[in-house]
């Protein structure tokens, strides 16, 4: 189904309709043409099954648009594709049709899951401190389903080399057009710790997904208050990259620099340092997957950890702990071939 035919059946649905009379007694600054893509968004997520979905009612979502979103205006954001504040949604003039889609969707995304909580804007995964690393992976992810699902279209896992920035050793495996390392990060985390990725994703949207994800986190042995060191490590990487997106790449590849992040907290990182955070993260979740299942299960699913670790000497370290698993297995009687690496 191309563009026209898509907008002609929502219309005809009458689902613009319906969200227009949402806001008819709202003050509001919403084109028709953002209408029409709010409500394929709320269509796309009334497609997706949902318990296999994002545990999310279409109907629900819908009721609150008024309340989370009161103004899209397009302008030249330079190199960023889209902006949320509070209730007002801003995105970049300078895209086509199809770009403008996928990252309204993202930014519709962060608007229906931003609250405020004591003063503070609080979003997904992020409490006003650490989270947006997770927040950004997942609201992508969100964002690329939603899109797909109204295109008729399948998401693709591939290889993506150089789109960690300032780190070409690293080469996520994951489907994003956007915060490709924050969406690898998350799919291994998903399978560390044996969680749907969908059930990850839905999280986002509660009020509680937060602390939902610690417990689920905690709740293996060894990783019992884990969960804040976790976050922040992943904030530090975050925090680094946006220093990488405004321009600050001959600074961060010199000595540590001192570095405040957007709740005022300090730090400090460079490059390397960031480098380091990231095998850090990818070690440890890695290691929990191993720490936390029974061999038979580890032989059974240690490619999907293996898929997710983006660097050779990350995937080796974890193949020689998988593969001294299977000659354990072996000299109790059990046989098990030695697994070969990663298929991706």
């Amino acid at each position: 189904m191309n563009r026209i035919e898509r907008e002609q059946e929502l219309v005809n649905s009458g689902l613009v309709d319906s969200i227009k009379l949402q806001y008819r007694n709202v003050a509001h600054n919403i084109p028709d043409k953002y209408f029409i893509l709010i409500a394929d968004y709320i269509d796309s997520i009334g497609q997706l099954d949902f318990e296999g979905g994002l545990y999310l009612d279409p109907v629900e979502v819908a009721k609150m648009l008024p309340q989370v979103l009161s103004s899209v205006n397009e302008t030249n954001l330079g190199g960023i594709h889209g902006r949320t504040d509070g209730d007002r949604i801003e995105m970049n003039s300078s895209m086509d049709y199809e770009s403008n889609k996928l990252y309204f969707f993202h930014e519709l995304t962060h608007a229906i899951q931003t609250r405020k909580v004591d003063n503070h804007e609080e979003c997904s995964f992020y409490n006003g401190k650490t989270g947006m690393f997770l927040t950004e992976g997942a609201t992508q992810f969100t964002a690329e389903i939603l899109y797909h699902v109204s295109n008729g279209t399948n998401i693709q896992y591939r290889q993506q080399p150089g789109t960690v920035r300032g780190h070409s050793e690293h080469t996520p495996y994951s489907p994003l057009s956007e915060y490709q390392l924050n969406g690898n990060i998350l799919m291994l985390l998903s399978s560390s710790l044996g969680i749907p990725l969908n059930q990850l994703l839905a999280l986002g949207y509660r009020k509680d997904g937060r602390q939902q994800l610690k417990e689920m986190y905690e709740v293996f042995p060894g990783n019992e208050g884990k969960f804040e060191e976790f976050m922040f490590d992943l904030e530090k990487i975050y925090s680094i990259d946006k220093l990488l997106i405004a321009g600050c790449t001959n600074q961060l590849q010199g000595g540590p620099q001192n570095i405040i992040m957007q709740d005022g907290q300090q730090f400090v990182g460079n490059l390397q340092i960031q480098g380091e955070l990231i095998n850090k993260v990818e070690r440890e979740l890695a290691a929990n997957f191993i720490a936390n299942n029974e061999p038979e299960y580890i032989l059974a699913n240690y490619n999907k950890i293996s898929s997710y670790l983006t660097t050779p000497q990350l995937q080796q370290n974890f193949m020689n702990a998988v593969n001294e698993i299977a000659r354990m297995q072996n000299s109790m009687g059990q046989e098990y071939q030695a697994p070969s690496g990663p298929r991706r």
